[in-house]
């Protein structure tokens, strides 16, 4: 028996870790513009942006009626309070390690967890994990039929 855990809203709460500005708040996080400004930035910059391609958004920007797939300028209309946060970037490219790093943590935690030790956990994607829980259900399932 597998269980697959999706961490809904993943990107935002790793946003709202390194800035607890945002918690409470509508808040979108948007994919860097490659065609745009390239300059590196880091998780301690300023990445508050007008416009960009959603990837993930904070459930107080769904109740208002955003949703993933929309750009920026779109969510506004629905939801001008809005903020959106651009992923880090560098070289040129995003820099995913800060969700990486958050990824992992939830892993290890996972991994750890008295709950889960008899469990095999694996991270499906950055904020996917499946655990297989074969083992304690198994064991669960024989002690109640004696």
């Amino acid at each position: 028996i597998v269980a697959h855990i999706d961490l809904d809203c993943f990107y935002v709460q790793v946003e709202r870790s390194h800035n607890p500005s945002l918690l409470n708040k509508p808040v979108g996080v948007v994919q860097y513009n490659p065609f745009g400004d390239l300059k590196s930035l880091g998780p301690q910059d300023n990445r508050i942006v007008n416009k960009g391609s959603l990837i993930a958004v904070s459930y107080e920007a769904r109740a208002k009626g955003v949703k993933r797939i929309m750009r920026g300028a779109e969510a506004r209309k629905v939801c001008p309070d809005l903020i959106l946060v651009q992923v880090p970037t560098a070289h040129g490219k995003a820099d995913l390690t800060i969700y990486r790093e958050a990824s992992a943590r939830i892993v290890t935690v996972l991994s750890n967890s008295e709950i889960y030790k008899a469990c095999i956990v694996e991270r499906a994607s950055i904020d996917e994990v499946y655990v297989d829980v074969s083992a304690d259900a198994e064991k669960l399932l024989s002690t109640s039929t004696n």
